[in-house]
């Protein structure tokens, strides 16, 4: 009697179970199990202990499955891969094609992934943000953090500064590469944050403006003239061509302020740069050769070399030598410490015109 009671308890869950994944819903699925049990019960097929046991157990497996099975599900089936094709193939390209004392610079998010598949070095990942160096300058030991060591690498526009921070980190054979990814865009909140970071007046933050085309429109009354609408909140960014001449401005309202400076490609492949000259609106708007977007670069890191780096292939850089890009996400440049000039200065070089890679 006692196998034919278990039979009759494994059946009640096994049928609730069916019920619950059919219906994926608890409420209706434990209503069912209540009506199963009952019946049992009534048919004295079950005590009451038993049945009683049987629904506890059916609740402790619900709130199991909502607060911690369900929550692990949805986030296994929804997240997607964690490297995108074209960071592995990137990481792959580095194994196969960089010596194996290189080391690879890049802000802390893929360190793990660095040393994992490309087997490379880094300065610093996921678990040595804080973490410091300490080196020998003339004789004198110095501490520096690492996080902010990397973050002015990417917002100085001083390629000498740059360089005498990189040559810090360096191993035994002096190879270095140097990673420009789209994320940073993004994260150009924190390396800035970090690059102007001091104990009393902290950090800024700054960041690329993104808008994408909104319509292109002729302009009334204005022969082979077409404005390209760019929504940015409450303002907008308008680029006006007059028979191929562009211009860019910031409207508010019906107010419409240049802005200084405006990067494009010409039908022919090559970014072209327009200066206005004491214009209202400074810094740089970079205009995609498709025109269905733009991105405002303010003043202080319009020039910076990862702004350099990952928009404009390294352009007017002596020592980041460009090496291969991966889908526009990922761009690997080769740090050329041989090179390095003495007491050179880049501060405010002007990108006049270059291939568009």
């Amino acid at each position: 009697m006692s196998d034919q009671k278990n039979l009759y308890i494994i059946g009640a869950f096994v049928i609730s179970l069916v019920i619950f994944f059919i219906l994926n819903d608890y409420l209706l699925t434990a209503i069912a199990l209540i009506i199963i049990v009952g019946a049992l019960v009534w048919g004295k097929k079950l005590d009451k202990r038993t049945g009683t046991l049987c629904f506890v157990l059916f609740v402790i497996f619900g709130i199991s499955y909502y607060y911690f099975f369900s929550p692990g599900l949805y986030i296994a089936k929804n997240q997607g891969t964690v490297l995108s094709d074209n960071w592995f193939q990137a990481l792959n390209w580095m194994n196969n094609n960089t010596p194996e004392c290189a080391v690879v610079a890049t802000y802390w998010d893929p360190g793990h992934f660095i040393t994992g598949i490309a087997r490379r070095g880094v300065v610093f990942d996921g678990a040595s943000q804080g973490s410091t160096r300490t080196v020998i300058i003339d004789g004198v030991n110095v501490t520096t953090s690492r996080i902010q060591d990397i973050a002015t690498t990417l917002y100085t526009d001083n390629e000498t500064l740059a360089m005498n921070i990189l040559k810090k980190y360096r191993r035994s054979c002096g190879e270095m590469y140097y990673i420009a990814s789209n994320d940073l865009i993004g994260k150009s909140v924190w390396w800035s944050y970090f690059a102007t970071w001091d104990p009393v007046n902290k950090g800024r933050q700054l960041s690329y403006a993104f808008a994408n085309l909104a319509q292109a429109k002729p302009l009334v009354g204005q022969t082979n003239v077409v404005a390209y609408i760019y929504p940015v909140g409450n303002q907008q960014i308008v680029v006006k061509d007059e028979n191929g001449v562009l211009t860019a401005y910031l409207q508010q309202g019906t107010q419409l302020a240049e802005i200084e400076k405006l990067i494009f490609a010409t039908p022919d492949g090559v970014l072209s740069q327009k200066i206005t000259e004491n214009a209202p609106v400074k810094g740089t708007l970079y205009l995609e050769p498709s025109r269905q977007a733009v991105i405002y670069m303010p003043p202080e890191i319009e020039n910076s070399l990862f702004t350099r780096m990952y928009f404009f292939h390294g352009a007017g850089l002596q020592n980041f030598e460009f090496v291969n890009n991966w889908g526009g996400e990922v761009k690997l440049f080769k740090v050329k410490f041989d090179d390095m000039p003495q007491n050179a200065t880049y501060l405010g070089q002007k990108l006049e015109s270059a291939e568009w890679g």
